[in-house]
């Protein structure tokens, strides 16, 4: 290595390829290692801890609106638009999810990271003031246009700032912050909405996130990118980004709207399903064939393990997600939980996701081993998918905690420590593409499932709340709307007997969802069983 590559360490040189395409060769990416290990103890906690309270907030973002939607959609009077205020924030936070990685590759990490926390702010200031649904709905796209950014390039500097051998108990840790911010978020949803304003579920990231850009600004020390701002600009794909956006765009407001906003054999979504899949497939001809700097280089996917990894995730993330979803629904129904009280219920699943994240992530950085830690998971995923199906009006609770204990210890094993795996199959040169691709697929994947499952879930449910208004014609507009107001169905003045079949209705619908989610669990299994051990690099050089 040159002395000019030691004090420009991150510069990119485009080298022609196989047939004359141009190909992004990164230079120097150990030295990123090499600074870190230089810093001092005191430097390393604050930026890590800076990081940490990052991927804090932008999990945070996921689930702190959950709780507070009706109270929103009250204020403004505009229930019917209140499924914007969440369908807008996970619009733009998956679609953009890919484009970070190759970003922060053209234009520095830190730079990067600082627009997107910028971005963030300005969509939760907007959310904070809005003074109309319209409003909130455009601050809660912006919020996501930034915490896309958020949840990709923590991991990518994490990344930077470790060698792989030390990087998976830092993983882990990320593991178990995201995990915390799930439990807390509809915590704090409700009580802001309960006990202050919803509008404090928006100013929090002001309060939290505002110090954390001077002390990155001022801590974080990175290598930036050589070449002038045109160079740069010339770098990005920007026919593939906007393609890729437009296609998951499509693809997720059809499985949004299907069978909810409009049916499933409508024109609309129907068109969007088909479109949106063209277009997706588009994206990959972009990126085979015409982009010179692909965000999603097909040789990742080529890579044996970096391809069935990726794959898993979308699986995964369906798995992961469903029973997040799900599960306070089956507490609030059949076990007659307040909002808070049911998501309280996911905290053997939840803990035990944190916890063994964090110590599956000590072990490997102990011991370079993870093939037999993500299978064992898998399988545990497998197994507790399988036992949610015996949830039914009269499991015990020991049986509802070890249920979920299960299953949140398989994910533990996975969630972190396969993004290891992943980067020590890839190439450093594209280790922040695969890391993006990654978290992409796991957030598509629990998009996509959560909308497959929900559409699971009506068509168990609808008949049997339909046969239930012919049984009691006095109650039907109950039944009609219980759909809907699944948390205040038990408020109705409906006698005993018609009470408990309701129950009953739900709880079958809901063991049909279990069911329809042992598959997304299988299929993640057996993309981890054609994957090979690569040793850990002990450096990246």
């Amino acid at each position: 290595m040159s002395d000019k590559d030691l004090v420009n360490p991150a510069r990119q040189e485009l080298k022609a390829g196989d047939g004359g395409k141009l190909e992004v060769q990164e230079e120097g990416v150990s030295s990123r290692v090499q600074q870190a290990g230089q810093m001092t103890v005191v430097r390393r906690i604050v930026v890590f801890v800076s990081l940490g309270l990052t991927m804090l907030l932008a999990s945070l973002d996921l689930t702190i609106v959950t709780t507070a939607v009706p109270k929103i959609a009250e204020d403004f009077a505009a229930l019917s638009d209140a499924t914007w205020i969440a369908t807008a924030y996970m619009l733009t936070t998956t679609a953009l999810q890919p484009l970070y990685g190759k970003l922060s590759d053209t234009f520095g990490r830190k730079p990067t990271l600082m627009a997107a926390i910028l971005v963030f702010l300005g969509g939760s200031a907007a959310c904070g003031w809005a003074p109309t649904m319209g409003v909130l709905v455009f601050g809660r796209a912006l919020q996501g246009v930034g915490g896309a950014g958020l949840l990709s390039l923590v991991f990518i500097v994490v990344s930077d700032l470790t060698a792989e051998s030390e990087r998976a108990a830092y993983m882990g840790v990320l593991g178990a912050v995201w995990s915390i911010a799930s439990v807390v978020g509809p915590l704090l949803g409700g009580v802001f909405s309960d006990k202050a304003s919803w509008r404090w579920a928006f100013w929090i990231n002001l309060v939290a996130a505002t110090p954390v850009l001077p002390i990155l600004a001022v801590v974080l020390r990175l290598p930036r990118p050589q070449g002038s701002f045109k160079e740069k600009i010339k770098k990005v794909d920007f026919l593939g980004s906007l393609v890729l956006i437009g296609g998951v765009v499509m693809v997720l407001l059809a499985l949004t709207w299907g069978g909810k906003t409009f049916s499933w054999e409508s024109a609309r979504v129907i068109c969007l399903l088909v479109f949106g899949a063209l277009t997706l497939g588009l994206f990959l001809l972009i990126e085979w064939k015409v982009a010179l700097v692909p965000i999603v280089p097909m040789r990742l996917l080529a890579n044996r393990n970096v391809g069935l990894i990726v794959a898993s995730q979308f699986f995964m993330g369906a798995s992961m997600y469903s029973v997040m979803f799900f599960v306070p629904i089956w507490y609030t129904i059949v076990k007659d939980s307040s909002a808070t009280s049911a998501g309280l219920h996911l905290l053997p699943y939840l803990l035990g996701m944190s916890i063994v994240s964090i110590l599956s992530g000590f072990v490997v950085s102990r011991t370079g081993v993870y093939r037999p830690l993500v299978i064992c998971g898998a399988a545990l995923v497998v197994l507790g998918s399988g036992l949610l199906i015996l949830f039914d009006e009269h499991v015990n609770f020991g049986k509802q905690v070890g249920f979920l204990l299960i299953m949140g210890v398989g994910l533990g094993l996975d969630i972190q420590v396969l993004l290891i795996a992943v980067q020590a199959a890839a190439p450093i040169k594209d280790m922040a593409a695969a890391t993006s691709l990654y978290l992409f697929m796991r957030v598509l994947g629990s998009s996509i499932g959560v909308s497959i499952l929900q559409s699971v879930f009506q068509n168990a449910v609808i008949p049997k709340l339909n046969s239930l208004s012919d049984q009691y014609p006095d109650y039907a507009s109950v039944f009609t709307s219980s759909l809907n107001d699944q948390g205040l169905i038990y408020k109705a003045d409906l006698p005993q007997q018609a009470r408990d079949q309701l129950v009953h209705a739900f709880s079958q619908a809901l063991q049909k969802v279990f069911i329809a989610t042992v598959p997304f669990a299988a299929i993640f299994f057996v993309f981890l069983l054609g994957i090979k051990h690569i040793p850990i690099r002990k450096s990246p050089a």
